[in-house]
């Protein structure tokens, strides 16, 4: 699963629970529940064996009704099942032991579970229970059942990931419990009904409605279950090489915008199942957009994708809409053997199927789209995880869940980043054929089941233990502990003697990041460094198991001239050396373009240590803004573009915007807002990067007239601005925009159809820089007559800005209650980061009187807020550290 929402690029935002209500069936007792409700996980004393499912879902209601039988292996007499459910009212419940009928009822609402009570004990053995209920369709979350109007019509979608079938279905809605499902649905007779498997068949059901029948399941777990009604559409996408029919579903109307999901959406199946040695497991391979939903969903022969993700945009097929659903895609259906066929335990090892799926989606994009420059992605993923890592309220990866809130906090960039890269590492470590070994091995025992990461450890070791390689106390010693290791490398350089290098490891953590509880932490680490002697360059590899260690470079016939301590940017740790011997590596030939990207992150990361000064990192890094590689121009302006939020005062932005058109203007104008006809996909990328930074925070006059007019140009004729281009055009206009231009940027957001240029002018519209317009900008998230799953990126769009993001916070602080009732239910928790972003000292307790009780209210929403004021606390520390030296640079700029 990759949950987002677009309009918070910032922030990630994560799946949340609010907890129902399950009404008492009639007749039943209204007595309290029994003190021994469960708190987190269901009691061991029944399991299910397989579920069928009857429900009526009509997109233009509110609320659905149906049934559900579950079959159950009943391991004692039972006066009490508990199951999960939520939001359901259960209006009849009986069970049926062999040849008699056991009367039971529901019992009154418990946070998240609902009891069935039998009027004598369930006997031990084989059973059935059915239950008949009604329960909300949700029309303010994209979770459980919920439903979305696309111009006319009215769609019912569901997303059940983590902890949300149990507002479909009263079930056993834990992971472990993975059992055949069979669905009927019964729907509008113009409504067509997609699921899991293929419809079997269907019937008349009267009023108008029709009963659709789905073919039985593989053994799924309950999060797993999909399934879509509405006016839907599919597209034939051929068929899998193992024989499954492959397919997009899209919304009535859409199918010209997955011209690039059919093509791509085979050949990644076909990359996968030749990683995976085995056929792709499931009957069919369906993938569906849904419009308003963020990240995507890899229920197996229904992957739900965010709209924009999984279909064009109305103006035309992209550069970067190719590359993300490449790269999601590829996340999604590498799930359907690892997270679907073989299925996590439970909720601590998560990370384990989310970690795999983004590096598995990498190992897809090298094979298939060998010019994507996967390495130099694979950099910047890393990088991401590194900085959610370097702070001290960074979770383990395999972090014990003890509440339901630690479910919800399980989907981060710990999961998803942080895991990968040590995949990443431990498979340079073994070897790639090795490591495809013990994946096949794995999938081979465990399909169809669960597994934990125990497990896949010891597929992985037992096929490494030729080269004998055992990963599993060093893998271990990444997922049980948080932090970033860093590895110090120097010289040992002696006459007559081969040269060594000696090691020592500690965790990287920034001034200001707080103190770690307990004391020196200690990694396997596998460290390969790489170096250079008289022109010819050598490769050793050890694993670092203790603070310190030396190592020999073996074959260096002299002192080196550098040593990469990082070979091939494959270890996930930070690296020390000084200032020097990092310049030297950034200009060094043999060094590749993703190891001085991860050379550049490591001399930026030794500024946040304190152990130089981040404005002659700066001065290092700006040259590379003139290198013929696109990703080193990158680097260059990201050594840059985060300065202005924490480091610029606002009577220095003046210098910092000319700092910014000396250093990459001229770059940025030659690129323009047009692209040519035999530039490749690399540059058309880097563009609107250029044009943003120096737009926006350069404020270029030129970029802002030329971007005004485009702008314009698009509000009449969508096609008259390139698909790549259109959200920095937008962007940019409004920065240099006036009340002229955000009116008609407000009259197209109530007035335009197309969804995806909706949310393109609402990104756009929060970039206004004149206080008035900003703030009406903002009134948008609280307007009736805007969807709020699409509103609240207003909210967020300026808050680099030193001049707005007071405005925003104080805005936040005054409509909070009224933002809450509107949003999302998990939303709201990310507020925090509006005070935090101030990084201003003396505002620290201001910011956390306001937003510590509010943090409570939601599920995960502690973390959130702890990991909030961490940073805060990070900023403001880092601002005293550097700020002076980067006044007195900017100064300098004339």
């Amino acid at each position: 699963m990759i949950r987002s929402l677009a309009t918070l690029p910032a922030l990630a935002l994560l799946a949340g629970c609010l907890n129902g209500k399950v009404a008492p069936g009639a007749g039943a007792p209204q007595a309290a529940a029994p003190e021994a409700a469960p708190q987190l996980r269901l009691p061991s004393t029944a399991r299910p064996q397989g579920y069928k499912v009857d429900l009526r879902i009509v997109p233009t209601e509110e609320t659905f009704s149906g049934s559900v039988e579950i079959s159950l292996a009943v391991s004692r007499p039972l006066p009490l099942l508990w199951l999960n459910a939520n939001d359901l009212q259960i209006t009849r419940a009986e069970a049926r032991a062999g040849e008699r009928t056991v009367a039971a009822h529901a019992m009154p609402a418990v946070k998240n579970f609902v009891g069935i009570a039998f009027d004598e004990p369930l006997p031990a053995g084989a059973a059935t229970l059915r239950l008949e209920y009604t329960g909300r369709i949700n029309g303010q979350d994209n979770d459980g059942i919920f439903r979305e109007k696309e111009g006319d019509d009215w769609y019912v979608f569901t997303q059940f990931e983590a902890t949300d079938a149990r507002r479909a279905f009263p079930c056993f809605d834990e992971p472990t419990y993975k059992v055949p499902w069979q669905l009927t649905l019964r729907v509008p007779q113009a409504s067509k009904a997609f699921a899991n498997t293929a419809m079997e068949s269907e019937e008349d059901a009267g009023g108008g409605m029709r009963a659709v029948h789905f073919a039985p399941t593989r053994p799924l777990p309950s999060y797993l279950v999909a399934f879509a009604v509405g006016p839907l559409e599919r597209l034939a996408a051929g068929k899998t090489p193992g024989g499954a029919p492959a397919g997009i579903i899209v919304l009535r109307g859409q199918a010209a915008r997955a011209t690039w999901a059919v093509e791509s959406t085979p050949q990644i199946l076909a990359t996968l199942e030749e990683y995976f040695g085995i056929p792709y497991p499931y009957p069919k391979s369906d993938s569906i957009a849904v419009p308003l939903f963020g990240g995507a969903m890899e229920n197996p022969g229904l992957v739900t994708y965010a709209q924009g993700l999984l279909l064009a945009p109305p103006e035309g097929e992209s550069v970067q809409h190719r590359r993300a659903y490449g790269s999601v895609g590829a996340h999604e259906l590498a799930h359907q053997w690892f997270g679907d066929l073989v299925t996590t335990g439970w909720w601590d090892d998560i990370w384990l199927n989310e970690a795999f799926a983004t590096w598995m989606a990498n190992k897809v994009l090298e094979k298939w789209q060998p010019d994507w420059h996967t390495a130099e992605s694979r950099v910047n993923q890393n990088a991401g995880a590194m900085g959610a890592d370097s702070i001290v309220t960074a979770r383990r990866i395999r972090q014990p869940i003890e509440s339901a809130g630690d479910i919800q906090s399980a989907f981060d960039g710990i999961t998803y980043q942080k895991g990968s890269a040590v995949i990443g590492m431990f498979e340079s470590y073994v070897g790639k054929e090795s490591f495809q070994r013990g994946v096949q091995r794995h999938l081979r025992e465990h399909a169809d089941g669960v597994a934990s990461a125990d497990q896949f450890l010891a597929s992985i070791s037992a096929e490494a233990g030729e080269v004998g390689k055992n990963v599993t106390a060093a893998f271990s010693s990444f997922l049980d502990q948080p932090g970033l290791p860093l590895v110090s490398a120097s010289l040992v350089c002696a006459q007559g003697k081969e040269p060594r290098l000696a090691l020592a490891q500690q965790r990287y953590l920034p001034l200001g990041a707080g103190k770690p509880e307990g004391g020196a932490q200690k990694w396997q680490i596998p460290v390969c460094v790489r170096w250079s002697a008289g022109g010819e360059e050598g490769r050793t590899c050890t694993l670092l198991t203790e603070p310190s260690a030396e190592v020999a470079l073996t074959g260096a016939k002299a002192c080196p001239d550098w040593v990469l301590p990082n070979d091939g940017a494959a270890g996930y740790y930070r690296t020390l050396l000084p200032v020097p011997a990092f310049e030297k590596l950034l200009k060094a030939r043999g060094v590749t373009v993703p190891e001085r990207m991860q050379v550049a992150a490591d001399l930026r990361a030794l500024a946040g240590a304190g152990k130089a000064e981040l404005a002659q990192v700066v001065r290092v890094l700006l040259p590379l803004g003139k290198d013929d590689s696109p990703f080193l121009v990158r680097t260059a302006l990201n050594s840059v573009a985060g300065l202005r939020q924490s480091y610029v005062p606002e009577d220095l932005l003046p210098q910092y915007e000319r700092l910014i058109r000396a250093s990459f203007g001229d770059k940025a104008r030659a690129a323009g807002f047009h692209s040519r006809p035999a530039e490749d996909d690399e540059a058309r990328l880097l563009r609107p990067q250029l044009l943003r930074l120096v737009g926006d925070q350069g404020h270029d006059g030129p970029l802002g007239k030329e971007a005004r007019k485009l702008a314009e140009a698009w509000l009449k004729d969508h096609a008259a601005v390139e698909p790549d281009l259109v959200q920095v055009v937008l962007d940019i206009a409004a920065v240099h925009g006036d009340r002229a231009l955000f009116d008609q940027y407000n009259r197209s957001i109530h007035a335009e159809q197309s969804r995806p240029a909706r949310n393109r002018l609402l990104d756009a519209i929060s970039n206004f820089r004149d206080p008035a317009i900003a703030a009406d900008a903002r009134k948008l998230a609280l307007d009736e007559k805007v969807d709020p799953r699409e509103g609240v990126g207003v909210l967020f769009g300026g808050g680099d800005d030193v001049r707005s993001r007071e405005d925003t916070y104080q805005f936040i602080r005054a409509h909070y209650d009224e933002l809450a009732r509107r949003l999302p239910r998990d939303l709201p928790q990310f507020f925090v980061f509006s005070g935090t972003a101030l990084c201003e000292e003396n505002r620290v307790q201001e910011v956390e009187t306001f937003f510590k009780p509010r943090a409570s209210r939601f599920e995960g929403g502690e973390r959130t807020y702890a990991q909030a004021m961490e940073r805060m606390n990070l900023c403001t520390t880092q601002r005293k550290l550097h700020g002076k030296a980067i006044a007195a640079m900017l100064r300098e700029v004339k």
